[in-house]
Order: structure tokens, then sequence, then C-alpha cells
């Protein structure tokens, strides 16, 4: 009598995750089991916006969903509520400024806590996880040291930020900040505002001032205007280097060669 070889098939784990430079990272800990879904399509805001049907569909269907934090992907914390918090990975739970991909140290605590949560809900793959995670580390090693090579000649040049969002990077690769003219990008440009910011900058000789894409010309010149000041505004989800999937690591060497643009 042949004995039946009977063979249990285990599913690969169905994962979404919410902006691209977390899924860049999150593909590269799952690659060899699974591929994750991207919700936020090329130019949907973080901040501002609805869900589709399709992405909703994403999200019911999830064994785990990956976002920011309620309070930066706002457009999604209504259906978060209605999640298992035992599906969900939120990667900012403890901090207030949410633009923490910015900062390769969180990125390497990410993986590492990533690679145990899958390993939980897929122990079948779990060498494959860690696997990957040693390569993912060891790469994102790497480029911390290459990225703070290239800006080490430029630690002690002032360089001012129209909003929050470039302190993660700018504390990691050991740069100088003047000052932040608002506390959010969002936030209202006051008179009381232009006029310390622009102080600031003229006592510091700020050499730069930062803006992500989502601030218009208009703002900037009314900050630089009679100053003698660089500017630049930085693509921070990696849109315009979209072709076809985006690479982490591809996002912040461009960031770093926009900021060192804008310092020289």
């Amino acid at each position: 009598m042949a004995l039946l070889s009977i063979t249990t098939t285990f599913a690969s784990p169905n994962i979404v995750v919410s902006i691209k430079p977390i899924h860049s990272i999150v593909s590269h800990l799952t690659q060899g089991v699974t591929t994750p879904n991207l919700l936020l399509e090329n130019q949907q805001s973080a901040h501002h916006f609805h869900l589709k049907p399709s992405q909703l569909s994403l999200l019911d269907q999830a064994d785990l969903v990956i976002s920011i934090h309620p309070n930066f992907e706002t457009g999604l914390s209504k259906a978060l509520n209605s999640i298992d918090s035992s599906k969900q990975f939120i990667i900012n739970k403890q901090v207030t400024n949410h633009h923490s991909w910015l900062d390769i140290n969180h990125m390497q605590n990410f993986a590492k806590l990533l690679a145990d949560k899958l390993s939980q809900i897929d122990k079948n793959n779990s060498a494959i996880y860690h696997n990957n995670l040693a390569q993912v580390d060891q790469k994102l090693e790497q480029l911390k040291h290459d990225i703070n090579q290239q800006l080490s000649k430029y630690k002690a040049t002032p360089i001012a930020t129209f909003s929050n969002t470039f302190e993660y990077f700018i504390k990691s690769n050991h740069l100088q900040k003047s000052t932040a003219v608002t506390q959010s990008h969002g936030d209202r440009l006051s008179i009381q505002k232009i006029r310390k910011a622009k102080q600031t900058m003229q006592a510091k000789k700020t050499k730069c001032l930062l803006s992500t894409t989502e601030i218009p010309s208009k703002r900037i010149n009314v900050l630089i205007e009679g100053l003698n000041i660089n500017t630049t505004n930085i693509d921070i989800m990696g849109y315009q280097l979209d072709k076809g999937a985006l690479h982490y690591f591809d996002l912040m060497q461009h960031i770093t060669n926009k900021v060192e643009q804008c310092l020289q």
C-alpha cells in the first residue's frame, strides 16, 4: 500500500503599506515570500486623501497593514479603527514628527521590528525574513555611512527649513539647523513668522532653505527676498523618482544630493 504524501500549503501574508518609502523597505524584507501592496498612489497626499473602493478592498483583505501613524495618513485613520490591532503595524507610535523615514537609523529599527512581526504571523518563512533583514540592514548601514561622508564638510553650515519635515535628516547627519519657519508645512505663514525667520536666517548667515514640493514657490520667494540664500524644494515621498517600484536607497541619495547642492 502506497503511502500518501500530504503537503500543507500556507498562503503568504497579504501586506498593505501606506506610502512609498516604507513600501520599499517592506518589499526588501518580504522578497521571496510575498509582494506587498502599496495603498497610496502617485501624487496622493499622505495627509489629505479619500480611500477609493479598490483601496478599501485592499485593507479588508490584508493580513497586515503598515502605516506611519493615523495623525500622518489622516485619510486612513477611520479605516484603521475598523481593523484589528493585531493586523496593524504603526511605525511612529511614540513620536509627533512622523517623517521618520528621513533618518536611516529609524528605518533600521523599523526593519528589525517588522521582521519579528512577520515571523510571528508567518512562522514558516521566518528564516527568509531574517535573512532579508540582515541584507537590508547591511545596505542601510552603508547608505548611512555614505550620506554622512557626503555631507560631512557642511556640518558647520547653517541650514533653515520651511517646516519640521527635515528634522530627522538634519539631526541624523549632524547638520546645523538655524531655524524652522513653521512647525508644519500646512501652517499659516504669518507676517510675524516671516519677519522672525528672515531675521534669524540673516543673523546666522544661513546658506540654505529647504522645503518640500508641496510649498508654493511664492511662499519661499517671500522668505528669501533680500537675502543671499540658496533654496531647494525636495520630493521626500519619491514621486519624481518613480520608475516602477521606488527604492528607498535611491530616494535618500536623491534627497542628499539636493541638500548638498543647496549648501554649496
